[in-house]
């Protein structure tokens, strides 16, 4: 029986973002075999759906709230690229306690609030 996949919500398609999803996209069967099941971006917030863009997503993937990744239970991990220390810090956190996995690399939040969303 074959792995189910892995089921990904992304906060942000800026410059770092959208390498994310490409990656995602393009490289999914090697990045399969390294993770062992396969990797399935499901939703992405962005601040701005009409922003055109340098990658062609479905509209039905895309949201411009962040609440729909972070409360879809469909999900089992959040990646965070939007930045920011406010909203975000909200995002993760409500992202750790429905039980999801989180990726980010939002360096200014950690520093600032890391002892709390590693708590």
């Amino acid at each position: 029986m074959p792995a189910s996949s892995l089921k990904i919500g992304m906060i942000g398609l800026g410059v770092v973002g959208t390498g994310v999803a490409k990656l995602l996209f393009e490289q999914q069967e090697r990045l399969a075999k390294k993770a062992g099941r396969p990797l399935e971006l499901k939703k992405v917030a962005v601040r701005d759906p009409s922003k055109a863009r340098d990658l062609n997503l479905p509209n039905a993937m895309i949201t411009s709230h962040w609440e729909d990744v972070v409360n879809d239970p469909s999900l089992d991990v959040v990646v965070e690229l939007a930045g920011g220390t406010t909203w975000t810090k909200k995002a993760i956190l409500d992202s750790l306690a429905s039980g999801k996995h989180i990726v980010t690399a939002n360096k200014a939040l950690l520093a600032t609030h890391g002892k709390e969303v590693f708590d």
